[in-house]
């Protein structure tokens, strides 16, 4: 059983839309940011109005933050049938890296990311990532399972975390990448024929 802060990082009326919707798909994401500093961006975008809010945040120790009611939506892909139809969830996670000539493996927006953390892997033209830690992605599975049955939603994710034109079709566990054609939020680490036998796919 995974258990949800829904207090940490709630977030206001304003900040998502009024109806709610019914629910086909999980949509997860990557937060390409250092630890929480996603969270505290959104926070303070737009004066505090921002509609770009994901569902939920798990961070590196594997805590689950809960932004606002599921059954509502924001703008996380600013994608109008995406949006009404899933549940987002970010993970904290630089995703690609570089490899600085001073021997450091910085983020996008030159955020520092440990060396412990870094793994290597040759994938879509990058080279270094930061590591996703067992805990956040055991949580992600409980997360995702707990959805699931509460939205009925299929317990099933998608085997590629590239973009795809029909995506919003689909029903079950998505990625942002599939969403959005020339996004940078990939990553090859998670291992999705592990993730659907821990989700218990058949």
């Amino acid at each position: 059983m995974v258990r949800i802060d829904k207090k940490t990082y709630q977030v206001s009326e304003i900040n998502r839309y009024k109806n709610k919707t019914v629910k086909t798909q999980i949509v997860i994401g990557f937060s390409l940011r250092k630890d929480n500093y996603h969270i505290l961006r959104l926070q303070n975008k737009d004066y505090g109005k921002s509609k770009r809010w994901n569902t939920y945040t798990i961070s590196r120790k594997g805590t689950v933050y809960q932004h606002y009611d599921d059954s509502f939506h924001s703008n996380f892909l600013n994608i109008k049938i995406g949006d009404k139809q899933s549940i987002s969830i970010v993970l904290e996670n630089m995703s690609s890296l570089i490899h600085t000539d001073g021997d450091k493996y910085v983020s996008w927006l030159n955020e520092s990311c440990p060396k412990k953390n870094v793994v290597e892997k040759e994938w879509f033209g990058y080279y270094f990532w930061e590591k996703i830690p067992e805990i956040q992605l055991n949580n992600l599975v409980l997360l995702c399972k707990k959805m699931c049955e509460k939205h009925n939603i299929p317990k099933t994710c998608i085997d590629f975390n590239t973009y795809h034109k029909n995506i919003n079709k689909f029903k079950g566990i998505v990625f942002r990448s599939n969403y959005i054609e020339d996004s940078n939020d990939i990553n090859p680490l998670i291992d999705i024929e592990l993730f659907n036998k821990q989700l218990g796919t058949k």
